[in-house]
């Protein structure tokens, strides 16, 4: 989710660089023989696949790249807990995209790959990444959410307050066939059979009249088919954020395209005759080869158990033949926070250990909402999520709440 975090930052270099020395030695016991306390090492001839919504999103455009250069306290403890967790392929949500994908680079080159910590998690794994363009924030000239007003951050293709703010950004190990990546943020909702087209209930008519619903993307932000080349075969990385299912009203236009959002990966996945109607932004028909092995991430802000989404859609998407749903990743932290918080938490079907975002506690309280799920050619070895309880000590209470989601990761091995 979004629109609620604004973590304090320092984009001092000066400060930040106290602020990394600092935090080195403060933190001196929790080297990587004590990281094993809350994550394990991957599982031999495994490979980690993970995802993180990491709140990177700014007020404006370009405040983001100031903040990657100059240093950034927020930063620095989200790229603790990726090197913590050392995925060898990350999706990461919520990064500002910018034409010339410096944002993205910039990340991987002065954190990622930083030898400023080093002496926290000295192993480095990421040397490729790919990002694009995304819908939230451009303007559409149309009046999204219909109150009489334009240029309104709601009346982006997604909502934003400039171009490429919520953005993604993959990092792998392993080579990207990008080449053969497929994009989908120009698919427009109306081409889907079927699809959700929110209602009016007080004119008994569609929210959106005819020539706004011709116009209309479906994908909030994007969808990526990213092909990743490991040492064991290819896999096609599914990544995208939906749309979260609030901020709205009586006419559910968010929980609509949330809705759709997932089941387009449903349709993509399946690819049979339901599939025929998918095209990506190349031009290029329909889904997914069926032998193709592949992993789909993201937060896809939608909770199968809780929350106010409309949970048919991740379910369907949970019990799809070809996805492998289970082991569930689960954390200690989640059942600290439920009990501790309380509040919405206590009427929640679905068992906390398996929350992933730290979210209001009046409403809708702590959700699973972010989903690393391999196809049926792996098998989940390990998998947890990085929420560590206060008996991990303080500091890492302080590095997971520079973001309200929760680093989730799998190790996946292909089957013989």
């Amino acid at each position: 989710m979004f629109r609620s975090l604004f973590p304090i930052r320092s984009s001092n270099p000066i400060m930040y660089s106290c602020f990394v020395a600092l935090a080195t030695m403060a933190n001196s016991s929790l080297r990587a023989q004590d990281i094993k306390s809350i994550v394990p090492p991957v599982a031999d001839g495994a490979i980690r696949v993970a995802t993180f919504n990491v709140s990177f999103h700014r007020e404006a455009a370009g405040e983001l790249i100031e903040n990657l250069k100059a240093g950034d306290e927020q930063i620095a403890k989200i790229t603790k807990i990726i090197r913590a967790v050392s995925p060898d392929v990350l999706l990461v949500n919520e990064i500002d995209y910018d034409q010339e994908g410096l944002s993205a680079k910039l990340f991987l080159e002065k954190y990622l790959q930083s030898s400023d910590f080093d002496s926290i998690v000295p192993e480095t794994k990421f040397q490729y990444h790919f990002t694009d363009a995304v819908n939230t924030g451009v303007p559409s000239g149309l009046d999204m959410n219909q109150n009489g007003k334009l240029d309104e951050p709601d009346d982006a293709w997604g909502f934003g307050r400039y171009p490429g703010q919520y953005g993604m950004a993959v990092y792998s190990r392993f080579p990207i066939a990008e080449k053969e990546v497929r994009t989908f943020r120009k698919f427009k909702w109306r081409d889907m059979p079927g699809a959700l087209r929110p209602r009016d209930p007080a004119k008994d008519a569609d929210f959106y009249p005819d020539e706004l619903w011709e116009k209309l993307y479906l994908s909030s932000k994007s969808h990526w088919d990213v092909p990743i080349d490991t040492p064991f075969g290819r896999f096609h990385f599914l990544a995208s954020h939906p749309t979260p299912p609030v901020f709205d009203g009586p006419e559910d236009r968010n929980g609509c395209r949330n809705h759709d959002e997932i089941r387009l990966w449903c349709d993509y996945i399946e690819n049979g005759e339901q599939a025929a109607y998918i095209y990506d932004d190349s031009g290029k028909r329909g889904g997914l080869d069926p032998q193709a092995a592949f992993v789909l991430a993201g937060d896809l802000n939608s909770d199968p158990n809780d929350g106010s989404g409309r949970s048919e859609g991740i379910r369907r998407l949970l019990g799809m033949p070809r996805v492998v749903a289970s082991p569930i990743p689960e954390s200690p932290g989640g059942v600290e926070a439920a009990e501790k918080q309380g509040l919405a938490n206590k009427t929640h079907q679905g068992p906390p250990a398996q929350d992933t975002a730290d979210f209001n506690d009046r409403s809708p309280g702590n959700l699973r909402c972010d989903f690393v799920l391999p196809s049926n050619q792996f098998e989940i070895v390990q998998c947890g999520i990085f929420w560590p309880t206060e008996e991990h000590g303080k500091e890492w209470q302080d590095w997971v709440e520079a973001t309200d989601h929760r680093l989730v990761w799998i190790d996946i091995r292909w089957k013989q």
